[in-house]
């Protein structure tokens, strides 16, 4: 029967150009989120990025990179085994005496004494305006043991622009941390020492 194909052509026809309008449709553009809105996952807790967790915001210009680690050369020398901390007074002190130098030799102590050290930045370059600095610092002697010539010295400032600076076998290194790193609170903490800084 011939028929039945003349019945469907309409039918077919109008297939045909259905699909050709659905080609031809534009797709929907996606909506914007809401500068308002925060996603959220299914736990409730806000979506991070791959940098999670949220790290506090930099100050303008600041770059959130990791000071890169000094060479060995630059280092306390992992023979050291025992460090005498002596604190010199500035001329601001009023001819106040300082405490007397401890030496420690509790391996523990001594070997976070030399990570904190080791694991300070270089001095920052540029300029700085820091607070009046009259000569207080913190002196770090490291040895092979006690009584044995000096392997390394840290001289730390604790006032001024808070920096570090470090001979190792009589030869300067290049200068360390810088203003805000406040390191003479955290030498005492580590080393078990209850001095207080001086006052500038």
């Amino acid at each position: 029967m011939k028929i039945l194909p003349n019945a469907l052509a309409p039918l077919a026809l109008g297939a045909v150009v259905a699909v050709a309008l659905s080609a031809c449709a534009v797709p929907a553009a996606p909506t914007a989120p809401s500068a308002r809105s925060t996603p959220i996952e299914s736990t409730g807790a806000p979506v991070t990025s791959a940098k999670s967790p949220a790290q506090p915001a930099l100050a303008p210009g600041a770059q959130a990179t990791r000071p890169a680690a000094r060479p060995a050369s630059e280092q306390v020398p992992a023979t050291a085994q025992a460090v005498t901390i002596s604190m010199d007074l500035g001329g601001n002190q009023g001819g106040k005496r300082p405490p007397k130098p401890v030496t420690i030799t509790d391996q523990a102590r001594v070997s976070e004494l030399k990570a904190l050290i080791n694991g300070l930045a270089l001095f920052p370059p540029g300029a700085f305006s820091c607070p009046a600095d009259f000569g207080d610092d913190l002196l770090l002697t490291f040895r092979a043991g006690p009584g044995s010539p000096a392997l390394a010295v840290a001289t730390v400032a604790l006032a001024g622009c808070d920096g570090v600076d470090l001979t190792i076998n009589g030869k300067s290194q290049p200068a360390l941390a810088g203003p805000g790193t406040d390191n003479g609170p955290r030498i005492l903490k580590t080393a078990g020492l209850s001095w207080k800084i001086p006052a500038s």
